[in-house]
Order: structure tokens, then C-alpha cells, then sequence
């Protein structure tokens, strides 16, 4: 953030989390469900801005496979959705649907999701073959390397 920045007081909470997407598939082969690690997590982010509403949505979109056989086993989207006050003296707009976010917000927007992804994650796959798997770490400043 540039320094006239630094000195806002940045309100950040959640205003909603939506599970639009939850998918668990039967699965055809046969795998040595004690190897480990069993599953590969195959993650995606987006964003969107509305400035109308002070909020920015960060859609978390993960596929969870098989790592002995590649196969799918769920799907799983969440849209988290946060208020950001004061938005419009943080976010720039570039265009009709081009924002600039400065990466620090971006960052914790991340990290807040992939927490609650994590939580999410870990309550719908009770009592499956995955029920041990944790959704893994992620380092938020990965994701906006291409950014800087």
C-alpha cells in the first residue's frame, strides 16, 4: 500500500460464506487407501469487487483426487464474501470490470478463506476415505507473486 494508505482504519469482516458447490463422487478403482499422502488438493482463486456494496468476494474453488489413480473424488466451491470499509479509498478502479486491490488486502482475503475453506472441507468429508486429509497450508503471497 502506498502511505496515504497506511494511515486508514481498514474495517475487514465477513458479510457471508456460501457453499455454492459440493460434489462427492463414487469412485471406480481401487487404491491403497493407506498410503500417504492419499489425495491431491487442486486449488483455484477468484475475485470480484462491488463497490457499490463495499465488499469483494474471494471464490475458493478446490478439487479434491486420487493420488494413485487421479481420480476425482469431490468438488468443492465457497464464495466468501467480506465487507471492506472505507473500499472505495483502498481499491482503485481501472476500468468497468477491472479493480486494483492492493496485495495486502488480497492476502488476508486469502488467508481468511482458505481457513474456512479448510473448516468447510473438513466437516463434509466426516466419515468418507479422505475424513484424515487436512486441506493444506497455503502461503497467500504465492498466489500474487505474478502480481508484484
Amino acid at each position: 500500500m502506498d502511505k496515504e494508505n497506511k494511515k486508514l482504519d481498514i474495517d475487514i469482516r465477513y458479510a457471508n460464506i456460501n457453499v455454492s458447490k459440493f460434489s462427492q463422487f463414487d469412485l471406480k478403482d481401487e487404491f491403497d487407501k493407506e498410503s500417504k499422502p492419499l489425495v491431491n488438493f487442486n486449488s483455484n482463486f477468484q475475485f470480484k469487487v462491488f463497490p457499490d456494496k463495499e465488499m469483494i468476494t474471494c471464490i475458493v474453488s478446490v478439487n479434491v483426487s486420487i493420488i494413485e489413480t487421479g481420480e476425482s473424488f469431490c468438488e468443492l466451491n465457497v464464495e466468501n464474501e467480506f465487507e471492506i470499509k472505507p473500499l472505495a479509498k483502498i481499491v482503485k478502479i481501472e476500468a468497468e470490470d477491472k479493480h486494483n486491490v492492493p496485495t495486502e488486502i488480497l492476502r488476508t482475503i486469502v488467508s481468511l478463506s482458505v481457513s474456512t475453506v479448510r473448516g468447510i472441507l473438513y466437516e463434509k468429508s466426516k466419515g468418507s476415505i479422505i475424513q484424515g486429509e487436512v486441506y493444506p497450508l497455503i502461503n497467500p503471497m504465492s498466489l500474487f507473486e505474478k502480481k508484484n
